[in-house]
């Protein structure tokens, strides 16, 4: 080659690039390129130019000998800088380093349609017409290499899809995740063979052999194996029902039924229909080897056999709820459907999830906890686990209408609601109620479960629910109820019909108190507590928080001094316990714990209470003072229980109450009986007698109460997921509520409820008519104003019509008039979020758009600080000056955003509500600081104090936030106008959930796992999820402090759950590529 002619070789880039080659496939070889490179190719251009008008020749033949493209979409233009350099490459080289002083390389790349483009357009003249010729050589070979690179790309594409469509390519894929599984399960094969002494000796509390796990993963042959073992664990007289010989005895309360009756193979275990694998499960974790007579009994029955709805009410303390669980794992293990398990609070929620766990390592499902800010709506489809999902009643609903809104509602095969008469709950009742009803008006195959020990109207809920009804007055050992008048006792004979002998006498009182005493304890507390303790426990129920710690002061005045020696060590334990969540010598709880005696009540925080409750359930604890709220869902039995007073806050105790709190009497396997003694004074006594002889409360409906907010929000969640869409189908679905089964007897008129609803729904630019389309963008709907006629005009204009006034216009609705929900009507219904709270929240994030402060997270917090916690809340007016004054100078802009100035701020110092800004306002910014607190890693027990509130409310409040950012959010995706605060809160909500480092989020996706604990296991070593499935229970109790071997174990099956679900969420994940790659 001539040394003069210019170096114009192009050097190709012969090593693929994998990652590279997909980019410019995906983009259509879009890139962009930098300014300076732009600059630098015309000044390249310009020297080709300059040169090339005397070498056009050289040049020209130069070019069309070489291949200067390949298959990479970039090419190297090599720049040779030798002594021999020509006026082209010299100028080049002024130029690369003019503009590429910080990349000494010399060779600069960029796509060749873009470089032969910047070419081009320097030389179309006639006098490089030769050039200009090579030129179109050059494209004709880039578009005929581009062509090849299809064709090839499109080969892989084919050659991927024949491997996708492999079926020994997709085993290949899910025997990798099904070799995770097993290891998960095979973690720990022998936990307990360190300590078999302990093991024998706590074998009723202890989890069970890893081995279970594994066999059951390994055998899954034994889940379908088909035998008699089922029939023959029935009674002759239930075998009998099961043939059909004895009619169904609820046949009036029951039409026909959709439901697919249970295939006798698919019960086909020894364990009532489930595999052997569930007794030994049962056996290790619970306990339990054989039922009692009556759970075998409705596990029996035709109607349960047939998958017909069941509503079954016992006693307190009777084993309802394992009755429901075999029911759950029959639906999992053997129909393969999956479950819902409706619970009442959160921490029953997280309590059960912790006792299903090892079940579900154990039978291959899964268990997912939807409380408070988890849960996945709709949830996750599986292709080969079936899950039972344990929710909340609100969070229950959501997941029922997200499922039914991706038309997977079939996906259910079960639900079963704990508490059912928790449907006539004045505040939560209708969100059950609407759950239910949804289900019912679907007409899928689901069977719904219902237990209670307390409905007075049994009948009418089984109407409801075209539910068979089983009733039993069984109790696992013999509870005798006992009032307390004075110094005399006198029993309680509730099958007596005579009213005035339903209370007989049995004893007088008189335990020698000293006239001191007898002052201090006039109730004879004291005296009837020591009756029983130490060798027993006892419960004493109390009106309020304050009457608890009162009483549980007293206690230790009168009781024998000897109890501070018993089990001092132990007790010594459980202080050091409280005081690592917060306790302090001063705390009024510590001081009691020595004598045996705690309080227990909403104002203790989860752990305290927590804690309270394994000392009681030990024996280390001998009294619990508490309220009404433990006796519903907490599983703390008692030899005795006390109610100090007839009275529920400041309200005389309902006999459904009462009951509750005597159930807790008795335990199986601690004596022949449990007693109750109700303490009345004599200006009492004719309301106990009424007491005793009234019938058990209903359960009524609320569905049209809270001054129509719970039907709006009935009649809008309908619409919106087209579930009933015309005033004709709204009124068919109200006919499968409760509401219209008491409707008679109410007094309530549904069609113009109904009506009503429906035009107050319009007047909240909740909903439209479809035929209209959507709302002009220029209305302004909160100003409209619609007025529903009266009845009497309804009925003028007919039955088939409602009309109403929009200020000139006229909306008429007939009954075939398709309506549809609003933008924001969809995202209130898609948030949970009430109506008219909704409106705040919009009006609220509109404020916040144009004003939001960034620069922490104040602003936020105050967005998704819940509207229902701020009402309840009264600040203390100086203790909230002072706060403002101390405030941060992110804070202070956030306080002046909202709407505070130091005006507001003075008032507050003198004592005076501020009248230039709102209450609501006022109460949440409040609740948002102690948020604020929280946040910035504050104790519990700091916040408490220093905003006044107890310690219990403060969690509470947590919980409610990290529900109502939940909602906030789902809200916020619903409208395009807020899609930023979409994208903040995505990853807000996440720290949030928790109110912790971002090292201790992943060890607190553990149920039941709160800060305190996280922080114990992370500074023990147990980093991860991981790390806790890797563990030995033994490693777990000598490494944390106050951990005992059940807690352990349950942390540890817990911990390998959540990594099975993980490993089962990417194996959806891969089968999803492979479907897509293949379609």
């Amino acid at each position: 080659m001539d040394r003069n002619k210019p170096n114009c070789k192009r050097k190709l880039d012969e090593t693929p690039r994998r990652s590279q080659e997909a980019k410019t496939m995906r983009s259509n070889i879009e890139y962009d390129i930098d300014i300076k490179y732009d600059s630098m190719f015309t000044d390249l251009s310009q020297c080709f130019k300059d040169e090339l008008l005397e070498r056009d020749t050289n040049a020209t033949n130069q070019l069309e000998s070489e291949d200067i493209f390949a298959d990479d979409e970039n090419f190297d233009l090599n720049i040779k800088k030798d002594s021999h350099s020509t006026p082209l490459t010299t100028k080049l080289s002024q130029n690369l380093r003019k503009n590429n002083t910080e990349q000494p390389s010399t060779s600069l790349k960029m796509p060749r349609n873009i470089a032969l483009e910047n070419i081009k357009s320097h030389h179309e003249d006639p006098f490089n017409e030769s050039l200009n010729m090579s030129f179109r050589k050059l494209d004709n070979m880039h578009t005929k290499n581009l062509e090849k690179k299809a064709l090839n790309e499109n080969s892989k594409v084919e050659n991927i899809s024949r491997i996708a469509e492999s079926s020994q390519y997709r085993k290949e894929v899910l025997e990798v995740f099904d070799g995770c599984e097993m290891t998960i399960c095979q973690l720990n094969e022998d936990p307990f063979a360190e300590d078999l002494e302990c093991k024998e000796r706590d074998q009723s509390t202890l989890l069970g052999n890893a081995s279970v796990w594994e066999r059951s993963i390994l055998n899954k042959d034994e889940l379908n194996d088909v035998g008699d073992s089922f029939m023959k664990n029935m009674p002759q007289d239930i075998s009998k029902l099961v043939n059909g010989q004895i009619n169904d005895a609820n046949s009036e309360n029951t039409t026909k039924s959709n439901k697919t009756p249970m295939n006798v193979n698919e019960l086909s275990g020894e364990f009532y229909g489930l595999p052997s694998t569930v007794k030994s499960l049962m056996q290790q974790y619970k306990g339990i080897s054989k039922l009692y007579d009556w759970q075998e009994e409705c596990l029996n029955l035709p109607s349960v056999m047939k998958r017909e709805n069941l509503i079954y009410a016992l006693p307190t303390s009777g084993g309802k709820t394992l009755v429901a669980e075999v029911l759950m794992l029959r639906e999992v293990v053997c129909r393969k459907k999956n479950v819902i398990f409706v619970l009442p609070f959160v921490s029953i929620v997280q309590e059960k999830v912790w006792a299903l766990s090892p079940f579900a390592v154990g039978l291959n499902f899964l268990v997912e906890e939807y409380a408070a800010g988890k849960g996945v709506f709709p949830p996750r489809k599986r292709r080969h686990k079936k899950s039972i999902y344990i929710a909340t009643l609100e969070k229950g609903l959501s997941l029922v209408r997200s499922l039914w809104e991706n038309k997977r509602l079939d996906e259910i095969g079960l639900v079963v609601v704990d508490e059912l008469h928790l449907v006539g709950e004045p505040t939560r009742g209708c969100t059950l109620e609407m759950m239910l009803t949804n289900i019912m008006y679907s007409k899928e195959d689901i069977q719904i479960i219902g237990m209670s020990a307390t409905i007075g109207n049994i009948d009418e809920l089984a109407k409801f629910l075209n539910a068979y009804i089983y009733t039993k007055d069984f109790r696992p050992v013999e509870l005798k109820e006992y009032v307390k008048i004075n110094e005399n006792i006198m029993q309680i004979q509730w099958n007596v019909e005579n009213p005035d002998e339903k209370a007989v006498f049995s004893r007088k009182v008189d335990f020698g108190y000293s006239p001191q005493i007898q002052k201090i304890d006039p109730d004879h507390l004291g005296g009837l507590v020591m009756e029983v303790i130490p060798k027993g426990s006892c419960l004493i129920f109390c009106a309020t928080k304050r009457s608890c710690e009162n009483v549980a002061i007293l206690l230790c005045k009168v009781i024998f001094k000897q109890l501070l020696e018993y089990r001092a060590e132990e007790k010594s334990l459980l202080i050091k316990s409280l005081k690592a969540e917060g306790g302090s010598e001063e705390d009024t709880l510590i001081s009691l714990i020595p004598w045996g005696v705690a309080y227990h009540h909403s104002g203790l925080a989860t752990e305290e209470r927590r804690l309270i409750e394994d000392g009681f359930r030990a024996g280390v604890l001998n009294v619990i003072c508490c309220t009404s709220t433990l006796a519903a869902g907490v599983n703390l039995p008692a030899q005795r229980v006390i109610l100090r007073a007839p009275m529920v806050g400041r309200s005389f105790i309902s006999l459904s109450t009462y009951k509750q709190m005597v159930g807790r009497a008795g335990r199986a396997g601690f004596g022949g009986h449990g007693d109750s003694i109700l303490i009345c004074n004599a200006a009492q006594i004719a309301k106990f007698k009424a007491l005793i002889n009234s019938p058990m409360d209903k359960a009524i409906s609320n569905l049209h109460g809270n001054n129509g907010a719970n039907m709006r929000g009935f009649v809008l969640g309908a619409i919106a997921l087209q579930m009933a869409t015309t005033r004709k189908s709204l009124r068919l679905l109200i006919e499968s509520s409760l509401l219209f089964v008491q409707a008679e007897w109410m007094k309530v008129d549904l069609k113009p409820l109904l009506d009503e609803t429906i035009a107050s729904l319009f007047k909240m630019s909740a909903i439209e008519k479809k035929s209209v389309g959507k709302v002009n963008d220029d209305v302004d709907l909160h100003n409209m104003c619609i007025t529903p006629r009266t009845r009497q005009s309804l009925e003028r204009v007919s039955d088939k019509n409602l009309s109403n006034s929009l200020s000139n216009n006229e909306i008429t609705i007939s009954n075939d008039t398709e309506l549809t929900v609003s933008i924001l009507g969809r995202a209130a219904v898609k948030g949970a979020i009430e109506l008219q709270r909704a409106h705040m929240l919009y009006a609220d994030l509109k404020v916040a758009q144009n004003h939001l402060v960034v620069i922490g997270v104040l602003h936020l917090l105050y967005l998704v600080t819940p509207y229902d916690v701020a009402e309840v809340i009264n600040p203390h007016l100086y203790t909230y000056h002072i706060l403002l004054t101390k405030l941060n100078s992110e804070a202070k802009q956030v306080s002046k955003v909202i709407g505070f100035n130091e005006y507001i701020s003075v008032q507050m110092a003198m004592g005076k509500m501020p009248n230039t800004i709102s209450g609501r306002v006022l109460k949440r910014f409040y609740v948002t600081l102690m948020l604020y607190d929280l946040w910035n890693q504050e104790s519990l027990n700091s916040v408490s104090e220093k905003f006044e509130v107890d310690r219990g409310m403060v969690q509470n409040l947590m919980m409610s936030v990290i529900t109502f950012a939940s909602s906030v959010l789902r809200f916020c995706e619903e409208l395009e106008e807020f899609w930023a605060f979409k994208n903040l809160l995505t990853n807000f909500n996440q720290r949030l959930s928790h109110f912790c480092t971002l090292e201790l989020v992943p060890l607190m996706e553990l149920p039941s796992v709160k800060k305190n604990r996280a922080m114990q296991l992370y500074r023990a070593g147990y980093k991860t999820i991981q790390a806790i499935a890797l563990a030995k229970p033994i490693d777990l109790v000598e490494s944390i402090e106050h951990l005992n071997r059940n807690v352990a174990n349950q942390l540890i099956a817990s911990a390998k759950l959540l990594l099975l679900e993980k490993v089962e969420n990417l194996r959806e994940e891969a089968e999803d590529v492979m479907i897509g790659l293949v379609n």
